[in-house]
């Protein structure tokens, strides 16, 4: 991080079903209290160039963290880009889901990290997420 107040804060992307059925993305900042969660599986995966998981919703609720390579994904706002160093919260578990590609010339490597507690809920109850939950 760089001198106080030229810093960006430490942001996760959320993915999550609205009420209309569709997935959706927020951002929430992340502070510097650290949150203990307990996960059943940390899986490394490896996505070609080129990749892409066409319409589907998350396995279950779970961290991404993209080690190296780009991704994108394509929820009812549009296309989100994740660049390496990115966090993502899948929470898209019903309605019509998401979309994943591979965007860089390399692979994408990702750590996948799925929660214990499949009741845990992260958003757009959190006083510190920067963009508003859509339905």
């Amino acid at each position: 991080m760089g001198a106080q107040g030229s810093s960006k804060p430490a942001v996760m992307k959320r993915i999550y079903t609205g009420t209309d059925g569709m997935s959706h993305v927020e951002d929430i900042v992340l502070d510097a209290k650290s949150v203990m969660e307990k996960v059943t599986s940390v899986e490394v995966r490896v996505a070609p160039p080129g990749r892409f998981g066409d319409w589907h919703v998350g396995p279950q609720r779970q961290y991404i963290i993209n080690l190296a390579g780009s991704g994108q994904l394509e929820v009812a706002e549009g296309k989100v880009d994740l660049p390496p160093g990115s966090m993502e919260y899948i929470d898209d578990l019903t309605g019509k889901g998401h979309t994943t590609r591979t965007t860089s010339k390399e692979e994408r490597v990702s750590i996948w990290l799925k929660f214990e507690d499949q009741k845990q809920r992260i958003g757009p109850l959190n006083p510190k997420t920067t963009t508003s939950p859509k339905p």
